[in-house]
């Protein structure tokens, strides 16, 4: 379910916070169990939900307190640090454990994995594929059996993960549509983890010549946020779907995307 900002807010504002404090708690919007972190620093209030499949997170102004005042006039920076979970220190190739590559192959995502367009590892102290962003300093990790939540995310994920290196990306929400996307010639697939357009991956798009939106139909004000966002750096196309990438064979992803790429 997707929730307006004033949605967010009202329900945010039932959590009671005081200045300077922090709580983890079980996420109130996607039910995450020990997902969800809120922050009251400085006058605002800032919410988070680090399940990967949810897209919750915002902040808004509420006001310093009179304590607040007087520290901000004394000089004193309350700090937030984010939480994150770190990526595991005991990785294996995902070639190493045949439901790892039997789960890859039925997303679309092993044929990436193997050309070399996108970097995977299996952890198996919790049983999943974790897929690498950019960069290598964050990853998603999708569970290989009944375990919650079904994706965990590990590090500093705002870069998202992209897959290929060509000159048309297709901008999409989750990892595995992104492999997927690759298996047309021509099309680099980006996952933005979500349906939010993070500033390192706004400054990351811009740089290829044509980008190509496909989210869900449900989530087609934001589709249209995003590409007005990119359209005066980019050539910026929209399609939404109620289809799941993954899942989609090659002639599927060219009927969707359109044959001008």
């Amino acid at each position: 379910m997707n929730y307006s900002r004033s949605d967010q807010i009202s329900i945010i504002k039932s959590i009671t916070l005081r200045d300077g404090d922090s709580k983890t708690l079980d996420c109130p919007f996607c039910l995450g169990r020990k997902k969800f972190t809120i922050s009251k620093i400085d006058g605002r209030t800032i919410w988070n939900c680090y399940k990967a499949s949810c897209t919750i997170r915002g902040a808004y102004n509420t006001g310093r307190s009179i304590s607040a005042i007087k520290n901000k006039m004394n000089g004193e920076v309350a700090n937030l640090d984010r939480k994150i979970k770190p990526i595991p220190s005991v990785l294996t190739s995902v070639d190493n454990n045949e439901c790892a590559v039997e789960y890859l192959k039925s997303v679309n995502s092993y044929d990436a994995f193997k050309m070399g367009l996108v970097s995977l590892s299996y952890d198996p102290a919790s049983n999943r594929v974790l897929y690498f962003t950019h960069g290598g300093k964050g990853a998603v990790g999708r569970c290989l059996d009944n375990r919650k939540p079904k994706w965990m995310s590990y590090g500093d994920t705002q870069d998202g993960v992209q897959v290929g290196n060509t000159k048309h990306a297709v901008l999409v929400e989750d990892a595995a549509s992104a492999c997927s996307v690759v298996r047309v010639p021509g099309l680099t697939g980006y996952a933005m983890l979500g349906t939010n357009l993070t500033a390192p991956i706004k400054m990351r798009v811009r740089h290829f010549s044509c980008v190509t939106i496909i989210l869900d139909n449900d989530a087609s004000s934001k589709a249209l946020r995003i590409a007005k966002a990119l359209q005066l750096h980019t050539d910026v196309r929209v399609r939404l779907t109620k289809r799941d990438l993954k899942w989609l064979d090659r002639p599927e992803l060219e009927e969707l995307i359109g044959h001008e790429y």
